[in-house]
């Protein structure tokens, strides 16, 4: 009965070393924790004319924070970032009124347009490299 106890009790200890084992070997390395990204602000108006400035540069890999103003003549509707599609929701916008607009910047290039009601009202440039590091 004495060797059953002794053996229950070794089973149990070698299924906690087991687990915590797993745990260690899955968990990242201590001081490896991942970083928030960096933030870039910036700050745009729509008018009757198009968006000013017309042509927005951002940073590759930083959360932007879009602040957009709408002029009392500008055209109302919803404010598209043509490319970054399913990255980033369609915002109402209408005269007089500012938004906020939100978004990692992941996609570089200088293809993409801020579209409202249909019309190009300006471009979005995202500037950095396109191919990860090493991969030139």
């Amino acid at each position: 009965m004495k060797q059953l106890g002794l053996l229950a009790l070794a089973t149990m200890a070698a299924a906690v070393l087991v687990v915590g084992l797993l745990r260690t070997r899955d968990a990242p390395p201590e001081g490896t924790e991942t970083a928030p990204p960096p933030v870039f602000r910036a700050e745009v108006e729509l008018t009757g004319e198009g968006m000013d400035p017309y042509r927005l540069q951002v940073p590759k890999d930083h959360e932007v924070h879009l602040l957009v103003h709408a002029a009392p003549d500008a055209p109302e509707g919803m404010l598209l970032i043509l490319g970054y599609e399913g990255r980033v929701e369609p915002v109402g916008i209408g005269p007089g009124q500012g938004r906020e607009i939100v978004f990692m910047a992941d996609r570089p290039g200088d293809d993409f347009a801020f579209s409202l009601g249909g019309r190009v009202l300006g471009r979005l440039q995202v500037t950095g490299e396109h191919l990860p590091e090493g991969h030139r």
